[in-house]
C-alpha cells in the first residue's frame, strides 16, 4: 500500500528538502507524486533536458525510502514553446483564446504540443525507467480538465473524426436527421465544432461532439503512456493518471482505463455530515478495471476560504476520510499537496505543512495514520471491495442527459439519481459498486439502472443475457430510448428494451415541485417527480399504481420474469423512502444481506473488502461528531484499534473501526 503525498521539490530550496523527507519518513509516508508542473526546469530550453535536480532529489528520497511516482507534464507548458507556436492556445466556443497566464489552456490536440510532450515523456523513461526509486509514472494530471477546444487543429480533427466515422455524408445526414430544420451538409468539411449559435444544436451533433471531446482524451493518454513504455524498462513500474469524479464528464473513464495499468483519481469531499456526498466516484474509479485504485490527491487540512462550509476537519476527521477511501478500494492515498503553497493560484490550500514546512495540526493525525497503516497493508494487501449489487454508470447516456438546453429541463438529473440509488444502497448497509456499460455484468445478482437513453443493440442484447442468466435488473424512466446518434427509436424504446420490459411506453407526463405526485406500492404511498412515463403492458405484472393527478391508475412499478431473472419498471423517479423500502425488499427476495446483518445508523459507513481466500475486512466509520452506538450479530476483532469487539460497539466521534470475518465464521 502507498502512503504518500503530493510534492514540489520545485518550489522549495534544495537545502530543504531533507528537511521535509525527515517529516515524512516520521509520518510513515513512502511514496510522493511530483513533476506534473515542473515542464520549464525539466526542459529548460527547447531540446535541452536537465534533470539533475530530479536526480539530486532521488538520490535523497531513496535514502528515506520514499519512492517517487513521476509526472510526464504536456498541458503546462514552458514560456518557450507558447512562444515558438502561438496557435496552441485554446479556442473556446465564444471564438477566445485563452492566455498563458494560467494553467492547461493549450490545445491537446496540436501536433507540436503533442511532439515536445512525446519528447520529454521519452526523456524521462530513458533516464528513469529502470531507477529503483521511481515506482510508477502519472500521465500529466486532470487530463479533461479544460475548455472544450475550437482551434483550426481541432476543428479539421472533428471533420476527419466523423468522417472516419460515417464514411459519406449522406450517412451522417440521415444519422443525425440533419433535414429538420433543413441542415444538411454536402462536405464534411462544411461541418462545424459547436460555437456559439442562435439556438440548441441537434442533440446528435452534440452527442458525437462529447465522444470526439473524450476521445481526444484517450488518445493524448495513450499517446504519453505509449512514450513511456517505448522507454521503461522495469516491469514494476506502473502507469497511471488521476480522473475527476464525478463532476467531469468530459471524458469515458472506462476508455481511458484501457491506456493504464492502475486508475487513479482526486477526492476532495465536503467534511461533517456531508462527508460521503461524493462517495460513488470511489465506487465508480474502483469499476474502472475492476480492481483496486490510487487516490493521487485527498483532502487534509482546510482550506483558507471566507465563509466555506463542511470545510475545516475536526480531529479524527482525517483518519475517518483515508479510511474510507481505503474500505472502498484505493490502495494508494497521496495528501495534496504536502506543503502549503506560498504563492500561486492555490494558496489557500490545506496542507500536512505550514507555509514554512513546519507541521500543522493535520501532521499529527497524519503521522498516526500512517503508523497504524504499516501494520494494516501487509493484512489487507491483495484484498478489493466485493458487492452483489451495482448500479450502472453510462458516459454517453450522461453525455446526453446533461446537453444545455431548455429542452433538457434539469441535466444534472442523472447524477442526482444515480446518487439516489447507489446511497440508498448503502445507507442499508450492502457495499454497491458501480458498472459500466462494457462491464461484466454477470458479477451482479442485482443491478440498479438509473437511466440509459443512449442504447444499441449489443448492450440491449447484454441486458437480456444477463437477465435470463438469473440477474435481477431495475430500470427507470428515459432507459433504452435512443439509438448512438441521439435518435429515438420509433416505438419510444428499442425493441429488445420492449420485451425486457414487458411493456410498450404511451406517452410521458412530467410534474413540477408545485404538483406533487404519488404512487402506491405495497399499501404505502410514496412521492415521485419530474417524469412519469405512461406505459401500456403486455407480459408484465403491475405490482404499483400512480395515485393521483389524471394518469392516477397507470402502472407505475412493474415486474416481468425474463428466464431465469427478473427485470423491473419503476416509471418515475421516487423519493429516498421509497428505494429504501423497495431494496430491502427485493434484496431479502434474492437472498442477499447486508454486510453486517443490519442497517447501520445514520453517519455510520459499513463498507467490506475482501480477499482471495474468503476473509471479509469490514470498515465501520462514524461520519459523525457524536459518540454512537451499534448491535452486530457476532463478536469480531478490530485490527485498526487492535481491539477485541463484543456484539455491542461503540465509535468515538468519527472513529474508525476494521473487523475481520474469516470464511468460515
Amino acid at each position: 500500500m502507498l502512503y504518500g503525498a503530493c510534492y514540489y521539490p520545485e518550489h522549495r530550496e534544495a537545502h530543504r528538502w531533507e528537511e521535509d523527507l525527515l517529516l515524512m519518513q516520521q509520518a510513515g509516508i513512502n511514496a510522493l507524486r511530483i513533476g506534473e508542473f515542473a515542464w520549464k526546469l525539466f526542459e529548460p530550453h527547447e531540446g535541452k533536458f536537465d534533470f539533475s535536480w530530479l536526480d539530486e532529489f532521488l538520490q535523497l528520497s531513496d535514502r528515506y525510502a520514499i519512492r517517487l511516482v513521476l509526472c510526464p507534464p504536456m498541458r503546462t507548458i514552458p514560456a518557450w514553446l507558447i512562444e515558438k507556436d502561438s496557435s496552441m492556445k485554446i479556442v473556446t466556443q465564444e471564438g477566445h483564446e485563452l492566455e498563458y497566464a494560467s494553467r492547461y489552456s493549450f490545445c491537446i490536440n496540436h501536433p507540436l504540443l503533442r511532439l515536445k510532450a512525446q519528447q520529454l515523456a521519452i526523456a524521462m523513461g530513458t533516464r528513469y525507467g529502470k531507477h529503483q526509486g521511481v515506482i510508477g509514472w502519472h500521465l500529466d494530471n486532470e487530463i479533461g480538465d479544460e475548455p472544450d477546444c475550437h482551434c483550426s487543429v481541432c476543428s479539421q480533427k472533428w471533420r476527419q473524426w466523423l468522417e472516419n466515422k460515417y464514411r459519406e455524408i449522406e450517412t451522417l445526414n440521415s444519422a443525425w436527421g440533419t433535414v429538420f430544420w433543413g441542415q444538411q451538409y454536402d462536405h464534411f468539411e462544411k461541418i462545424p465544432t459547436p460555437r456559439v449559435t442562435k439556438a440548441d444544436f441537434n442533440p446528435a451533433f452534440i452527442q458525437a461532439w462529447r465522444q470526439f471531446r473524450s476521445d481526444c482524451n484517450v488518445e493524448a493518454v495513450q499517446l504519453l503512456a505509449e512514450a513511456v513504455r517505448s522507454q521503461q524498462h522495469d516491469s514494476t513500474q506502473y502507469i497511471t493518471t488521476n480522473n475527476q469524479m464525478l463532476w467531469n464528464n468530459r471524458t469515458d473513464y472506462y476508455e481511458m482505463a484501457k491506456q493504464l495499468d492502475i486508475t487513479g483519481t482526486n477526492y476532495y469531499p465536503p467534511y461533517g455530515d456531508r462527508c460521503r456526498t461524493l462517495e460513488l466516484g470511489l465506487a465508480v474509479n474502483r469499476s474502472l478495471k475492476n480492481a483496486p485504485f490510487h487516490v493521487y490527491e485527498l483532502r487534509n487540512e482546510s482550506h483558507a476560504i471566507l465563509g466555506a462550509e463542511s470545510n475545516s476537519p475536526a480531529p479524527g476527521e482525517l483518519e475517518r476520510l483515508t479510511l474510507h477511501t481505503i474500505a472502498n478500494g484505493a490502495d494508494g492515498v497521496f495528501y495534496f499537496p504536502w506543503k502549503r503553497f506560498p504563492f500561486g493560484c492555490e494558496q489557500n490550500h490545506g496542507a500536512i505543512t505550514d507555509y514554512d514546512g513546519k507541521p500543522t495540526r493535520t501532521y499529527e493525525e497524519c503521522r498516526a495514520i500512517g503508523e497504524r497503516l504499516q501494520r494494516l497493508a501487509p493484512v489487507i494487501d491483495g484484498s478489493n471491495v466485493a458487492s452483489d449489487i451495482a448500479v450502472l454508470y453510462d458516459f454517453p447516456s450522461r453525455w446526453h442527459v446533461e446537453i444545455p438546453s431548455d429542452w433538457t429541463g434539469n441535466n444534472k438529473l442523472y447524477i442526482q439519481h444515480i446518487n439516489k440509488l447507489y446511497h440508498s444502497v448503502r445507507k442499508l448497509g450492502f457495499n454497491c459498486d458501480a458498472v459500466g456499460r462494457s462491464g461484466d455484468f454477470a458479477k451482479y445478482k442485482l443491478i440498479l439502472v438509473p437511466m440509459l437513453p443512449i442504447v444499441d443493440d449489443e448492450l440491449v442484447i447484454k441486458l437480456q443475457q444477463y437477465t435470463a442468466a438469473g440477474g435481477v435488473i431495475v430500470f427507470h424512466p428515459l432507459s433504452g430510448i435512443k439509438n448512438s446518434d441521439a435518435c429515438f427509436y420509433k416505438e419510444r424504446l428499442h425493441p429488445g428494451i420492449i420485451q425486457l420490459l414487458g411493456s410498450k411506453t404511451l406517452e410521458t407526463a412530467t410534474s413540477g415541485p408545485q404538483s406533487p405526485v404519488h404512487f402506491r406500492w405495497q399499501e404505502r404511498l410514496y412521492q415521485c417527480e419530474m417524469l412519469h412515463e405512461l406505459i401500456q403492458t403486455e407480459m408484465a405484472h403491475i405490482v404499483g399504481t400512480f395515485a393521483d393527478q389524471w394518469f392516477e391508475g397507470y402502472p407505475a412499478v412493474t415486474v416481468q420474469p425474463f428466464g431465469e431473472g427478473e427485470s423491473w419498471f419503476i416509471t418515475t423517479f421516487a423519493e429516498e423512502d421509497f428505494y429504501k423500502d423497495f431494496l430491502h425488499y427485493i434484496c431479502n427476495e434474492i437472498g442477499i444481506s447486508p454486510l453486517l446483518g443490519i442497517a447501520p445508523p445514520d453517519h455510520v459507513e459499513v463498507t467490506m473488502r475482501q480477499s482471495a481466500d474468503g476473509t471479509a475486512f469490514i470498515f465501520v466509520l462514524n461520519g459523525s461528531s457524536q459518540l454512537t452506538e451499534m448491535t452486530i450479530n457476532r463478536p469480531m476483532a478490530d485490527i485498526w484499534n487492535s481491539e477485541k469487539e463484543s456484539d455491542h460497539i461503540s465509535l468515538k466521534p468519527y472513529g474508525v473501526k476494521i473487523l475481520v470475518k474469516h470464511r468460515n465464521n
